[in-house]
């Protein structure tokens, strides 16, 4: 039996819902068709893949609220910082 990763995106009463499970199944067919039993809303779209070591959860979540104007995070550059203060460097 595989491990695989169901992620969701779905119309949660006008408003993106995301959810994330696991499902044990023993090929892909297999655990598509529990991921479609499971699902949290008729109106749905899903991605189904094995569960890996190199994955990082929540990718799909977070293209969703970007696609939707709800950016997750903004981590600013630091490098952007010291390239503005190098210009005003004066020896």
């Amino acid at each position: 039996m595989k491990v695989w990763i169901v992620e969701y995106i779905y119309d949660n009463d006008g408003s993106v819902g995301v959810k994330t499970a696991k499902v044990r199944a023993p090929d892909y067919e297999a655990a598509r068709q529990f991921a479609l039993g499971d699902a949290p809303a008729l109106d749905f779209v899903m991605s189904l893949h094995p569960e890996s070591e190199d994955q990082f959860l929540g990718t799909t979540g977070i293209r969703a609220r970007e696609m939707t104007g709800q950016v997750v995070h903004e981590v600013p550059d630091p490098d952007d910082d010291l390239e503005e203060d190098d210009d005003d460097f004066r020896a």
